[in-house]
């Protein structure tokens, strides 16, 4: 099968075209960097193609006789909601998602999977939350991101696009710093705060059970569905400090901050920051969205994709830990 991945060189796109290799698939890459590409890939039924998903102009034949697309490229951060913001994100992850999907129409291809995020759908407090919960995207990268399912939708429902969204939770694992790499620097201390009295439920999903997922949904995904995958379970962030704690072979104390005083102090760092013209370190959104429980339904995967976790917190977290020292980040 000849498939198409944009994206090919971030952190998901490595593992999911080496996965399609191993499956014996001929696989495109949309790439930017073409002496990254061969840094980590060799050429082996790999295709490497020039092109930039905001400029339509290098995009020329990108899905001629390609059967599956998997549209991964995009642009993530935490930027507050401003007006350089969104239009910043949405010209990658609204409009680059269109001119890909538009590339599709009318072509050989069978399936357009945008892998979008669980972050579209904004910070929710129902739990659990299935692919029926209404999003409630705020900040530009959620905005953003939810724009480009929108374009997804409309072109499959009104020109026949094969569109297919996949919103993975929070992804970790080898070769990406990502939210553990936070606290394990912190937990490094000595010391961690927990602020508020909740749980803080979060789902972490390792690297290559999504993969796993992606590669199962190029047959068994149905054209015009969303699909959440997730961890079976979503994880108490003490027992995430504690794991990473161990595996630092560290005694960590984790002690209480009232919520109220962490908005605060938010408030305050955010508002100076922002007069200073620089990047908060901490926002009040961030407070926020650390003390609000996350816990997903993937019912649908299970039963559509017959996804499934395989790697444990334990050895997951073990093996990013371990990464992170090899390379120097701890």
């Amino acid at each position: 099968m000849n498939i198409l991945v944009t994206g090919a060189t971030g952190f998901i796109g490595q593992y999911l075209v080496r996965q399609l290799r191993r499956e014996g698939h001929t696989v495109r890459c949309l790439i930017r960097d073409k002496q990254r590409a061969i840094e980590l890939f060799d050429t082996q039924n790999l295709e490497y193609v020039i092109g930039d998903i905001t400029d339509k102009r290098t995009l020329a034949n990108i899905t001629s006789n390609i059967s599956v697309v998997y549209h991964l490229a995009a642009i993530m951060g935490h930027d507050l909601p401003s007006e350089s913001a969104f239009r910043k994100f949405r010209e990658v992850n609204a409009v680059g998602t269109k001119n890909i999907a538009e590339s599709c129409i009318g072509n050989s291809v069978q399936k357009f999977i945008y892998v979008s995020s669980t972050a579209a759908m904004g910070l929710l407090k129902n739990n659990p939350i299935d692919e029926k919960t209404t999003c409630r995207p705020v900040t530009p990268y959620q905005v953003s991101k939810y724009e480009g399912e929108l374009v997804v939708k409309r072109l499959t429902d009104e020109h026949g696009l094969p569109g297919i969204i996949m919103r993975p939770s929070m992804v970790y694992g080898v070769g990406f710093k990502g939210d553990f790499l936070t606290i394990a620097k912190v937990a490094k201390t000595g010391f961690f705060p927990k602020i508020g009295f909740r749980k803080h439920l979060s789902p972490a999903l390792y690297v290559e059970d999504l993969v796993d997922c992606l590669s199962t949904a190029k047959e068994k995904a149905v054209v015009g569905e969303t699909y959440i995958t997730s961890s079976e379970v979503s994880y108490e962030l003490g027992r995430v400090v504690r794991i990473i704690a161990e595996q630092l072979n560290l005694k960590v104390r984790m002690f209480f901050v009232p919520k109220l005083l962490a908005l605060l102090g938010a408030w305050v760092l955010e508002r100076t920051s922002l007069l200073r013209g620089e990047t908060p370190l901490v926002t009040v959104r961030n407070i926020r969205s650390a003390t609000t429980d996350r816990v997903f339904d993937i019912g649908k995967a299970k039963r559509d994709l017959c996804f499934q976790q395989k790697m444990s917190l334990e050895d997951g977290l073990k093996k990013t830990i371990e990464y992170y020292e090899s390379v120097g980040y701890l």
